[in-house]
């Protein structure tokens, strides 16, 4: 009897720590591999924006390199499955960016503000090297 209650304790417990992974940001962030190099257009600007991400578990870093101007350094960058959040600084004005992961493309909402007003624009990204 003491070894059948034994057996179902450890079962109990391993069952415990696999929910707790599997229901971590971290366990699902695994999956998706944002490293890399992506090219930012827009169907309006005809400028091209260069996103460079670094991936470690859950968090991100980079930069965010426009057209013209110098590259913004990525802040608070976060992966929860195929969601990419992240903010930097554009002109001392802050912006947001939330992007959805789609194999090799990230749609994103990119929301920016100055003089107390937003605005959203949609982005496309598409991957363009590995390193």
């Amino acid at each position: 009897m003491k070894e059948a209650m034994k057996k179902h304790l450890m079962i109990a417990a391993l069952c415990g720590v696999f929910m707790a992974l599997t229901g971590s940001p971290e366990a699902h962030a695994q999956g998706v591999n944002l490293t890399g190099t992506w090219q930012v257009k827009s169907d309006k600007d005809p400028g091209v924006t260069i996103l460079k991400l670094s991936q470690s578990g859950d968090s991100v870093s980079g930069t965010w390199q426009p057209a013209q101007g110098d590259p913004s350094k990525i802040e608070n960058g976060k992966v929860v499955g195929e969601t990419l959040t992240f903010s930097f600084t554009r002109n001392t004005h802050p912006i947001n960016a939330t992007g959805h992961l789609s194999g090799n493309t990230i749609s994103f909402d990119i929301t920016g503000h100055k003089w107390g007003m937003s605005k959203t624009v949609h982005r496309t990204a598409t991957r363009i090297a590995l390193n």
